[in-house]
């Protein structure tokens, strides 16, 4: 059977650059490779966690939260989002199932979660 070890979302964004932009003064991703100039795809991220971003004229973008990003300092996260003039759509929650997270929305709409889930939450 074969064993999965990690996932990747990707998001189709109008502006790859501006979305580069949010995603590193936002939530403190880097780049981790681009491709075209100006770029049309690009690598973003964080330790294990990342997304990729995919130039499209109209993203195609969900009524709810895409992705969810397990972290450690949710609420530091969430004053970074909130001092960077991020759209938070869903405020600091402690979820009935224990998480405590947020929602916030990029340049194109997209929902992207943040949460830290209970230390005796079985993973």
């Amino acid at each position: 059977m074969a064993r999965f070890l990690k996932s990747r979302t990707t998001l189709g964004v109008r502006d790859v650059l501006a979305s580069i932009d949010f995603y590193e003064k936002a939530v403190g991703f880097t780049v981790l490779t681009t491709m075209g100039e100006p770029p049309t795809f690009a690598l973003i991220g964080h330790g294990e966690a990342g997304l990729g971003l995919g130039r499209v004229e109209h993203p195609a973008v969900a009524d709810f939260a895409c992705c969810y990003f397990n972290v450690d300092g949710v609420e530091e996260l969430h004053q970074r989002c909130v001092d960077a003039g991020a759209t938070i759509t869903g405020p600091l929650t402690h979820q009935p199932w224990g998480n405590y997270d947020f929602v916030v929305a990029d340049p194109d709409g997209h929902q992207i979660a943040f949460g830290e889930v209970p230390a005796d939450h079985p993973d």
